[in-house]
């Protein structure tokens, strides 16, 4: 299914939500900057099934369309509209987490909201589900291992990064990472010149990184992640 084809289908859903006055959370997984590369002719300079940098300029085309009939929508000035990938082209490279082919973006916008601006702290995908709550002004609890990125937080920041044989973090320089049978690394200027050290469970960096993973494998482990719902709810809905 094309990415146009996705969200004219979005904008009925949401107009049908709008007119039953039910606010809705919409989220949609494009598929147009997927194998194999195709899409509708005509809209765009480079021919369809034509490779990747096809896809990508067919995707951004259909999110302009997108959002410019989204603005004529009676919702369009309450919305919040995020588009962030779930991965990159390929995470593979000389190093085992090559950190600069984890980058992806993210676009949040709402011009009656926020205002516009550029921001390049550091972040990750586990960030963005309470950055949104706190955009939104909500109330909640959560077992969340991310943060609010708007709000001031004490906490250094990190990125946690993956594939199926290792474990990262990186804190904006460094990289520690964690190999199957207890194999410790650090990368230090993981960015630019990238020094791989092994290192043992003092170092700070993998120590840090120990604690996240260990802790969300216990949690999980156990069932202590899942949400619950408070008593008093609960009892409300009843």
């Amino acid at each position: 299914m094309a990415d146009e084809d996705l969200y004219r289908q979005t904008l009925k859903l949401a107009d049908a939500d709008h007119a039953r006055q039910q606010p809705f959370f919409l989220q949609l997984m494009t598929t147009s900057n997927h194998r194999p590369y195709t899409y509708p002719d005509g809209r765009i300079d480079i021919p369809s099934g034509d490779g990747r940098e096809g896809a990508v300029k067919y995707t951004d085309h259909a999110i302009a369309q997108f959002l410019q009939a989204a603005r004529l929508k009676p919702w369009f000035d309450d919305t919040w509209f995020v588009f962030v990938a779930d991965h990159t082209a390929g995470s593979a490279g000389m190093e085992d987490l090559p950190v600069s082919n984890y980058q992806i973006p993210l676009f949040i916008y709402a011009p009656k909201l926020i205002a516009p601006r550029e921001d390049n702290q550091l972040a990750s995908q586990i960030d963005l589900a309470p950055t949104l709550l706190g955009l939104l002004g909500a109330d909640y609890t959560s077992t969340f291992f991310g943060r609010d990125l708007l709000k001031g937080d004490a906490l250094p920041a990190c990125v946690l990064i993956g594939n199926y044989q290792h474990l990262g973090l990186f804190d904006g320089k460094d990289l520690a990472i964690l190999s199957p049978r207890g194999g410790m690394r650090v990368h230090e200027d993981a960015l630019g010149n990238s020094r791989e050290t092994t290192v043992t469970g003092d170092n700070p960096l993998v120590r840090r990184a120990i604690a996240y993973y260990q802790s969300a494998a216990y949690g999980f482990s156990r069932g202590r992640l899942a949400w619950k719902a408070e008593q008093q709810d609960v009892a409300a809905r009843r």
